[in-house]
């Protein structure tokens, strides 16, 4: 399948995995700088990464005959690119060569707070089982100098059925940095340490001359 289907998790490959929800259903990763409220029922995993397009988490919805839905989370080092460049980028990647892939929509949006682009789109492509149409909800944001791709996956028919759960998803993001901070008073701090060491050793060194003068006088 088409490397957009990245996301795509098959509910086989996720049950391997353990689930990282808690028992509200909240998917929280400090090292990857985000959190979010899965949908109820659904699974979150976060599958070895055998290749590098693979996402690093995956929400799965409940087992059903055919195609399962799916949100994945991708991450990726921003290294001072723009959002729009990114996403053009990502979308030439996508379309090159790809005949059965079709872009619906794409607008400026918000997720957690900050900038994100939001595009919907299409595929449909042939197995052995016939052929079939897979619809994407996408949204991009990029915080802490990072993009984290969010994809909601499901063949056409159910699309909508679903859109609900994957909405929810992202209007509960929250990104959080992950980079060590130091309080803003770190330097008078250090000062204050370094004076109180300073004082230890001058009152060390005069206890020593104190015992030397008064081993003298005996």
């Amino acid at each position: 399948m088409l490397a957009v289907l990245i996301g795509f998790v098959p509910a086989s490959s996720a049950a391997q995995q353990n689930s990282t929800l808690d028992s509200q259903g909240n998917y929280d990763n400090p090292s990857l700088g985000i959190s979010f409220q899965a949908p109820a029922g659904w699974t979150v995993s976060e599958p070895k990464k055998y290749q590098p397009d693979a996402p690093d988490v995956a929400v799965i919805a409940p087992y059903s005959s055919g195609f399962t839905a799916s949100i994945s989370l991708s991450i990726e080092k921003a290294n001072g690119t723009s959002l729009d460049d990114y996403v053009k980028n990502k979308k030439s990647q996508l379309s090159n060569g790809q005949s059965n892939l079709v872009f619906l929509s794409e607008q400026d949006d918000t997720t957690g707070g900050v900038a994100a682009k939001t595009s919907l789109f299409e595929e449909n492509f042939t197995s052995q089982d016939g052929s079939n149409t897979i619809k994407f909800k996408q949204s991009i944001a990029l915080a802490n100098d990072k993009f984290y791709t969010l994809t909601y996956a499901n063949d056409l028919k159910n699309f909508d059925a679903n859109l609900a759960n994957y909405d929810q998803l992202i209007g509960s993001v929250k990104f959080v940095s992950n980079t060590i901070s130091f309080p803003s008073d770190y330097t008078s701090i250090g000062i204050v340490v370094a004076a109180l060491v300073l004082g230890i050793i001058i009152a060390i060194g005069r206890k020593k001359r104190l015992a030397k003068r008064t081993q003298t006088t005996k």
